[in-house]
């Protein structure tokens, strides 16, 4: 890892692995530590990776810039990342990256209020939190206001207060009305008396939020290595899907929380919106596109088909293996 050895964190989340002779070595890096992620970490812990033949290390990266950044430079070749602006942009530019599954296939946030909004239409004039203008927040605000029937630019202030607890602190002190939260920080929120005005995923928001990318020159050159790697992944959303008791106690390991309750509440979201078949998002990356042909208009030529391959996918989804999963007692 020569070029990016001084940013980079190895991210001790899993147990060491037993020996295994025939076990290839792959590096997987994280863009984050964040909601949806523990599917990765349940994947390991059951041992489908090793079941097709890898020996998958977690890298936990300092966010999407970086994770892309070393995926085009060859030293990862798989990241969990790459759905956003950024690497639909160098994409389009004629970067080798391309998503191969989205399983995160929303923004996973919320819009908590005090009580003096009981409903949408007291929403107008309130003051609501987001991370920072032109994040994932900001454009979630938008949209559920938008689906609210209120005019984001108009009927409302959206004001940049920072990271999750910094919004937490300015809903609990008074100095913004609402603000967008994130699962398990939803448990919090209500446990402080706010409540849900909005969900972005109930409300239809299609986004590729958690994705596996590769590049091209991978997929040429290793294709079954990338075919295991995502025949292990869909192995371990099933046993997610479907063992909640297991699963929450990866997920308490996972973000390092003895609360039963905030594994509970991460659980029930997560395993809500994660697709049994985690085909790559074509409408998100449609929604990517628009975003960035509003500045770069040249991007209105480009086709969905360029940014994804869902080959992989449908190869396990029409060979049956995935609906085998389910069936399974």
């Amino acid at each position: 890892m020569k070029h990016a050895a001084a940013g980079l964190l190895i991210c001790l989340l899993c147990p060491p692995s037993l020996p295994a002779q025939s076990q290839k070595p792959l590096l997987l890096g994280l863009a984050s530590i964040s909601g949806g992620i523990e599917t990765l970490y349940v994947t390991k812990k059951i041992g489908a990776f090793k079941r097709n033949g890898l020996d998958v290390e977690f890298l936990l990266l300092q966010g999407g810039s970086q994770a892309l950044q070393v995926l085009l430079s060859g030293e990862i070749k798989l990241i969990s990342g790459g759905g956003g602006t950024a690497a639909q942009r160098a994409r389009f530019k004629g970067a080798g990256n391309v998503l191969v599954a989205t399983y995160t296939p929303t923004m996973p946030y919320s819009l908590y209020v005090n009580g003096k909004i009981p409903d949408a239409k007291r929403l107008k004039g309130a003051k609501i939190a987001i991370s920072r203008f032109g994040s994932s927040s900001d454009f979630a605000a938008r949209f559920m206001v938008t689906r609210l029937g209120l005019d984001p630019a108009k009927d409302v202030t959206i004001m940049q207060i920072g990271n999750q607890r910094e919004r937490m602190i300015a809903l609990l002190s008074g100095s913004v009305d609402g603000s967008v939260v994130d699962a398990p920080n939803t448990l919090i929120a209500r446990q402080q008396g706010f409540f849900e005005l909005a969900d972005a995923s109930k409300l239809g928001l299609t986004y590729p939020h958690n994705n596996i990318a590769t590049t091209d020159r991978f997929i040429r050159e290793e294709a079954q290595t990338v075919f295991g790697f995502l025949r292990a992944f869909v192995e371990g959303i099933a046993f997610y899907r479907t063992h909640k008791a297991e699963s929450i106690q990866m997920i308490k390991e996972f973000l390092r929380v003895s609360d039963n309750a905030i594994a509970e509440e991460a659980y029930d979201y997560y395993s809500r919106i994660t697709p049994a078949k985690p085909y790559p998002s074509a409408e998100g990356v449609r929604g990517v596109l628009e975003e960035i042909a509003v500045s770069e208009p040249a991007v209105k030529t480009a086709k969905v088909e360029q940014f994804i391959d869902g080959s992989f996918i449908a190869k396990l989804d029409q060979s049956g293996f995935i609906d085998g999963l389910y069936k399974k007692k």
